[in-house]
This record gives structure tokens, C-alpha cells and sequence, in this order.
């Protein structure tokens, strides 16, 4: 498990070249078909 400092330094790096990122769950929610019923309850 990372701590914060290591993560958000993980996410800089990757900004910083152009490299995206995503959440795991987001990944597979999205290769399920289901993303759009996911992120659905923030769209409101």
C-alpha cells in the first residue's frame, strides 16, 4: 500500500510526462459496460 506522499508523487510523474492513469475500478467498470451507470449518480 502506498502512502499519499508516494502516490501523489506517482501522479505527478505521470502528468508531467503524458502518461494517463486510471483506478482499477474504473477500468474494469468500463471494459464491463457498466461505466456509464457507475459514474451516473455524479453527473447529478
Amino acid at each position: 500500500m502506498f502512502n499519499r506522499k508516494q502516490l501523489m508523487t506517482r501522479i505527478i510523474r505521470c502528468s508531467e510526462q503524458n502518461v494517463p492513469i486510471t483506478n482499477y475500478g474504473v477500468a474494469i467498470a468500463e471494459i464491463n459496460g457498466i461505466l456509464d451507470r457507475v459514474i451516473e449518480v455524479f453527473k447529478k
